[in-house]
């Protein structure tokens, strides 16, 4: 939805006029950048990145949920997009750089209210988001339903400060249904959309028009969109309790060693999940403590016009103690930085707002473009390195996994449809686009299966060497009860070069995986070792 970009005060204002200081300006950046990441990413390889797997094996079907603790929005639309671009690798790409113009907008708007309509100011809160590391670096391969979140959070703050302004129904409406997509991305979103309530609750004027009648309308909106997905979830065994925290699996040492470490973390993570750019934003604005120390205020604004930055001030501090009871309650030490984003992405909103203030002159502003241009560039050249030279850029490489020569090999051994078992997500995520009308199992953390295509074919067990052969098996019992470990011993050895290195020779590394055929309830006995298969495939 577009709005009008309303000139800021001041001369660094004054040169946020024209057209790329505005959400067209902001949609067209975001897009050509995530056309150059995209299309990179395509060239370098097919294979699918750190968390997609999972997502490619799920979508199969299109159901109200999937795992318990897995919220399914994300997996809904890349169901649809698969429908029309197939179940490789570039549905991931146009859905996760989709969402991220989608926040880049969202954080645009948004930061323009709260800077009082400075638009030069609102864009540089979106180019500082490539001065945060998870953005600017683990964003391109780590995340999925993340960044759905990270869409809605941004969607969901500035849909309320519209609320604010203006209390009509159809924003009233429109808070409802992002709040409905918002808790179906991640659970974190919950915390997040407290901590909004709550702040905003704080200040008179934000409460007298969001606590009203037509708060009702937007929780009544949301819950028609969440309600089918939690309505599975009342069905599963774990119940609606997958919703709630609970103490960490494999947890060591006293409890209150545990929580007090989660205590320190509290306070330590979401600086680092904020970095480097809470870090830079004082080593270009110096004047920026001074500022903030000055014009952050704890007590609640009870003037009649709502103070944005408060709010978010607010936010983050709500944030941080729902961590230290999480601590304090759950025994969490740890926290996964990335997991932090739906907390923290818009605290960088108030960080741009007190470099606002400390700017003395458009010589620092200028500085701090060039700078975030120059590490938004170098990191493009840095992941394009990682994807296209591997070693010794990368340690794990995925993107030259030679999955298209294990595929081949699977078909040469007289399997092409049927049911694949996997206990590695990865492999058979990324198995997906060259067995299009198989049905891809997963066993051990996470357990999915769907239906067979035809229920007398073929199963082919697949996982890599080097896990323990009684990991796999009782993996494999979950679908294959009466599967005995020694069946596992007839399974084929394939081993798949690794090809097309700058200047290393063929070969110079190799995967290599197991493959048990299952048929009519019997394990092949006739695989053969395939210990030559780099020389002749």
């Amino acid at each position: 939805m577009l709005e009008r970009a309303q000139t800021g005060t001041g001369a660094a204002a004054k040169e946020g006029t024209g057209w790329l200081y505005s959400l067209g300006g902001v949609i067209c950046t975001v897009g050509l950048y995530s056309a150059l990441h995209i299309t990179a990413r395509l060239i370098a390889s097919g294979n699918l990145g750190e968390d997609d797997p999972l997502d490619a094996i799920l979508t199969q079907t299109l159901a109200l949920g999937y795992l318990p603790d897995h919220r399914p929005l994300y997996d809904w639309v890349l169901w649809l997009l698969e429908q029309v671009t197939g179940p490789g690798a570039l549905r991931f790409q146009l859905l996760k750089y989709g969402l991220l113009t989608g926040t880049c907008g969202f954080i645009f708007l948004a930061a323009r209210r709260v800077m009082k309509g400075d638009a030069l100011w609102a864009f540089l809160s979106v180019e500082a988001l490539a001065l945060i590391y998870q953005i600017s670096w683990r964003f391109h391969e780590g995340f999925t339903h993340a960044v759905g979140a990270m869409c809605a959070v941004a969607a969901c703050f500035w849909a309320l400060l519209r609320l604010v302004e203006d209390p009509r129904g159809k924003n009233y409406a429109l808070f409802g249904a992002i709040i409905g997509l918002g808790v179906l991305t991640v659970g974190a979103f919950w915390v997040y959309l407290a901590t909004l309530l709550v702040a905003a609750g704080m200040q008179p004027s934000m409460r007298r028009v969001l606590y009203r009648p037509g708060l009702a309308i937007a929780i009544g909106i949301a819950t028609l969109i969440a309600a089918p997905h939690f309505i599975w979830l009342a069905g599963t065994p774990e119940g609606l309790a997958a919703i709630l925290p609970s103490a960490p699996s494999g947890a060591e040492g006293p409890y209150i060693h545990r929580a007090l470490a989660g205590v320190r973390r509290a306070f330590t993570e979401p600086i680092m999940y904020l970095a480097p750019l809470i870090f830079l934003y004082p080593i270009f604005f110096p004047a920026m403590a001074t500022t903030a120390r000055h014009t952050a205020r704890l007590a609640p604004n009870t003037g009649m016009r709502p103070d944005y930055e408060q709010l978010i001030l607010h936010m983050t501090l709500l944030s941080v103690a729902s961590l230290v009871t999480g601590a304090v309650l759950f025994g969490y030490e740890r926290y996964p930085t990335h997991r932090l984003m739906p907390l923290f992405l818009i605290t960088s909103i108030w960080l741009t707002a007190q470099a606002r203030r400390a700017a003395k002159d458009h010589r620092q502003i200028q500085r701090f473009i060039i700078m975030a241009v120059a590490v938004a560039i170098f990191a493009f050249f840095a992941r394009a390195a990682n994807m296209f030279v591997l070693a010794p850029v990368c340690n794990i490489c995925r993107w030259g996994v030679p999955y298209a020569g294990l595929a081949a090999e699977i078909k040469h051994q007289g399997f092409t449809a049927g049911r694949i078992t996997v206990t590695d997500p990865e492999l058979g995520g990324n198995l997906r686009r060259f067995f299009p009308a198989a049905a891809i199992a997963l066993a051990g953390r996470y357990t999915y299966a769907p239906a067979k295509k035809t229920p007398a074919e073929p199963t082919a067990l697949l996982w890599p060497a080097d896990d323990k052969q009684e990991r796999v098996a009782a993996g494999l019992r979950t679908f294959l009860p009466e599967l005995d470990a020694s069946d596992l011993t007839k399974a084929a050895t394939i081993r798949i070069p690794w090809r097309g290195h700058l200047w290393k020779p063929d070969g110079y590394r190799v995967s290599v995986w197991r493959l048990l055929i299952i048929e009519n309830g019997a394990a092949r006995s006739d695989s053969v070792e395939n210990s030559d298969l780099a020389k002749t495939r």
